[in-house]
């Protein structure tokens, strides 16, 4: 068991834990869908609620907030995790639309074919964007953003 110097940091270790486990979704397959799907769901529920550890652990609420509505992964982060925990955001705007797959109530979350590489991939479908994006590519961009917000202070 190990002891943190400060507490967004047992938070961030969660992440980086979680986000090994989604390497074994590179590929998407019939058989792998839902369990992608909670596996991804997770992520970006625990990756967004950093936000408030690192608020518990002495940053600034507002500085931490304009940060995160200044850049499009965590934006995206913020939408899935919310959309995905309380099926329809209320409580604000989101800033990214989804696109309705009717996979499930609250899951952006869906297979596509990346023919660059000849395979299947999940991803998150924007009306921003206009075709999925890899939600790997989403995950390691919203990692990288926080260590940004740190200051790099964060290992993985």
């Amino acid at each position: 068991m190990q002891k943190y110097d400060s507490p967004y940091k047992e938070q961030w270790g969660r992440i980086i834990r979680l986000r090994k486990q989604l390497d074994r979704f590179a590929v998407a397959d019939d058989t792998n869908f839902e369990e992608a799907v909670d596996a991804f769901t997770s992520f970006f529920i625990q990756c967004y609620h950093l936000r408030d550890w690192l608020i518990q652990s002495g940053f600034d609420t507002k500085e931490v907030d304009k940060y995160v509505l200044s850049n499009r992964w965590l934006t995206l982060c913020r939408d899935m995790a919310n959309t995905q925990k309380h099926q329809k955001i209320t409580h604000y705007k989101p800033s990214n639309n989804f696109v309705d797959f009717g996979l499930g109530v609250s899951t952006p979350i869906h297979k596509y074919y990346d023919p660059s590489n000849q395979v299947s991939r999940f991803g998150i479908g924007t009306w921003e964007v206009g075709k999925p994006t890899n939600a790997l590519e989403i995950a390691d961009n919203c990692i990288e953003r926080w260590k940004r917000l740190t200051n790099k202070e964060l290992n993985s």
